[in-house]
């Protein structure tokens, strides 16, 4: 699949709601998104909608993925399966996802990473509080996963990337997934080979139990990631391939940039 095209930008103190939506808005779109398809207010909050098509033929073949910002600078994303821009409502959409509270008084940093078919993620740095934003759509479907049934595309639960979530349309009874290889034995620096190993594809698993959402391509993987730093770079040794280093822990997440 196509490697990651990386784009930094940042939105400096103090932070109001406007313009930390106008700076999402931004970072989005360096992202790959198109304009959000609906941009309004209700009550306190500010709301942006933005559309990936990933078959749009098929009755379930697009994501809706909804931004709500609090006056309170708290962000939070779902997911549809429909959404009517008349009325501001949708269907079939997950339960809702909390990020950490962003603070006025300090600057914010945003990774935007274009991923072609495959990611669109904008991720959110403030000191040590991180936010992935955006939708992951794995390179390898299970043939089985009929579009016309079940939507494709899951967001991001917590800020180690570890669990995700897609729509209430999908084959399974939980909306939930995490990865076959989710272990704190992916950790540390290989003491033969002095450097960290990298573990090509990641695997979805349904934790209802019954099997998986299929697999990503070999430019996302997980990294043994103790002791390294945020966006640092991993590369494959004996290849010009490197990783960015997205989650810097135990089965840490990296994407692939050159």
């Amino acid at each position: 699949m196509a490697i990651a095209t990386r784009t930094d930008s940042s939105l400096s103190a103090t932070v109001t709601q406007t313009t930390l939506v106008n700076a999402l808005k931004t970072a989005f779109t360096n992202a790959g998104y198109s304009s959000p398809i609906s941009d309004y207010t209700s009550g306190t909050d500010r709301i942006l909608v933005y559309q990936w098509d990933v078959d749009n033929t098929k009755v379930q073949g697009i994501n809706y993925l909804r931004v709500r910002i609090s006056n309170t600078l708290i962000i939070y994303q779902q997911l549809y399966t429909t959404w009517n821009t008349g009325t501001n409502t949708g269907t079939n959409s997950s339960s809702e996802v909390t990020y950490t509270t962003l603070a006025a008084t300090n600057t914010i940093g945003f990774v935007s990473l274009n991923g072609s078919t495959e990611y669109k993620l904008v991720l959110i740095t403030q000191g040590t509080t991180f936010i992935p934003l955006g939708l992951l759509v794995p390179a390898n479907k299970p043939d089985w996963w009929d579009l016309n049934n079940w939507s494709y595309g899951f967001i991001f639960l917590t800020s180690t990337m570890q669990t995700l979530r897609t729509s209430n349309a999908n084959p399974y009874s939980n909306t939930d997934f995490d990865y076959l290889t989710n272990t704190t034995r992916i950790a540390n620096v290989n003491g033969q080979t002095n450097r960290r190993d990298i573990f090509s594809g990641l695997v979805l698993l349904s934790q209802s139990n019954q099997g998986s959402a299929g697999r990503t391509s070999d430019d996302v993987g997980q990294y043994c990631g103790n002791g390294s730093a945020r966006y640092d770079t991993a590369p494959v040794f004996g290849t010009s391939q490197q990783y960015l280093v997205v989650v810097n822990a135990a089965s840490g997440i990296i994407i692939r940039t050159a």
